[in-house]
């Protein structure tokens, strides 16, 4: 699981991807705080085992409880 989140700040946006919604949280507030408008908040389940980083499909690696979770051998 990981957040994202789109904050327009200085014409422009910042995108803040974390897994700790603790950190996530802080980042978002921080930006709030200079002046940021949250666009979108949103929560993805990594259920793939990849994410997409500037346009192009990355491996994610996933933990060995989340691989058995979904049913998939041994990772790492």
């Amino acid at each position: 699981m990981f957040l994202v989140s789109q904050i327009w700040m200085d014409n422009q946006f910042q995108v803040i991807i974390s897994e700790s919604a603790s950190v996530h949280q802080k980042a978002v507030d921080k930006l709030v705080g200079l002046g940021g408008v949250v666009v979108a908040n949103n929560r993805q389940d990594n259920v793939l085992g990849s994410v997409i980083v500037n346009g192009k499909r990355s491996v994610w690696p996933l933990t060995k409880t989340e691989t058995a979770a979904q049913g998939g051998g041994e990772n790492g």
